[in-house]
This record gives C-alpha cells, structure tokens and sequence, in this order.
C-alpha cells in the first residue's frame, strides 16, 4: 500500500431503507444504500455517499475487490491518509 492511500473493507446493504453506515462487522463497515445492484447503481452510491463522507472526490475512491459482491474492498487515495482513517473511524462509531 502506498504512503497516499487507505484500504478500506466494506459490506453494501443495496436496497436499504436508511443511506448510510449502519455499523460494523467485525473490521468492516457497514453500509446501507437505497440503489438496488443492478448495473452497478449500487456501487456508484456507494463510491458517491463514501466520497462525500470523506470529503474527497469519488475520482479518489477504487473498488479493487468485490464489485460484485456485497463485500468490497476500496481503495482511497489522498493526500492526507490519516485525515481520512480518523473520518472513517468516525464514522464507524455507533451512534
């Protein structure tokens, strides 16, 4: 992993009711969507609600494993990683 990015694992709950983190599991964070994963709508909220959440542009976000599936594995690359660690510890907090 390079010195400017942060790998994250995610699990997508496409079809949701409430956008957003629902919580985590174990060392993933759990995400539901309203988008359904037909043709990608699902990832593309995904890159887009994660992008807005760390302020960073969706350009800056990869799927690098699990476009498929449910769990996911996405790459952030910034120029300030910890900045982004810390947003998305943040954001993984129960609320």
């Amino acid at each position: 992993m390079a010195d400017d990015e942060v790998t994250i694992e995610v699990t997508a709950r496409p079809g949701a009711s409430r956008r957003g983190v629902i919580g985590t599991s174990g060392e993933r964070l759990v995400v539901g969507i309203h988008s359904g994963p037909q043709k990608g709508k699902a990832n593309d909220e995904l890159i887009a609600y994660l992008a807005g959440e760390l302020r960073v542009p969706r350009s800056a976000l990869l799927i690098v494993r699990g476009a498929t599936s449910r769990r996911k594995t996405i790459r952030i690359v910034t120029h300030e990683p910890a900045k982004a660690a810390a947003r998305l510890r943040q954001i993984g907090r129960p609320k």
